[in-house]
């Protein structure tokens, strides 16, 4: 597991750092054209959207390893370790829930748009390839998830251990 999670590590952090060097090249090039030439860079704008989606989705699940969503955690704070522990751990069973439904689902518009064969304006890419970002994304999500799933279980079972074994 070690393994796969340092692959996905690298995968997230080397898209995140092309697609967003891919969009600063875009945006720069469309001012240079649209200042100095008086014409616009036509797959700019275009281009420029579409990574800005992929280092979205790749950057969510490089979020979702570090617990960097925001999320309320002035119950926790109140309650005692073990309950914290327990409602983070429920907490990130229904995160995993949402990141499991919303990829099938993101899944089927992909599929979807694949069988209409649409193409972008101005790319004229397939646009599949554009929502393609939204299932990787949301699986990367659901597996990093299901790491903190995991990992919160471990505690709970640790604190259960030490819990019984003091009395």
């Amino acid at each position: 597991m070690n393994r796969l999670d340092h692959i996905i590590d690298k995968l997230e952090e080397y898209i995140c750092f092309i697609t967003l060097a891919i969009m600063s090249i875009a945006v720069l090039l469309q001012i240079i054209n649209r200042s100095f030439l008086g014409r616009p860079f036509p797959y700019g704008e275009e281009l420029a959207r579409y990574m800005m989606v992929w280092a979205t989705m790749f950057g969510t699940s490089a979020g979702v390893k570090i617990g960097a969503h925001i999320g309320v955690d002035a119950l926790l704070l109140v309650v005692s370790p073990k309950l914290r522990v327990a409602i983070t751990f429920v907490t990130s069973l229904v995160a995993l829930a949402f990141f499991a439904f919303v990829g099938y689902l993101s899944t089927r518009i992909c599929f979807g748009i694949w069988e209409t064969g649409q193409v972008s304006p101005a790319l004229q890419m397939p646009m599949w390839i554009a929502y393609l970002a939204l299932p990787i994304g949301f699986s990367l999500c659901l597996f990093r998830q299901y790491q903190l799933v995991t990992e919160k279980l471990r505690e709970f079972r640790e604190m259960d251990k030490k819990a019984g074994g003091a009395a």
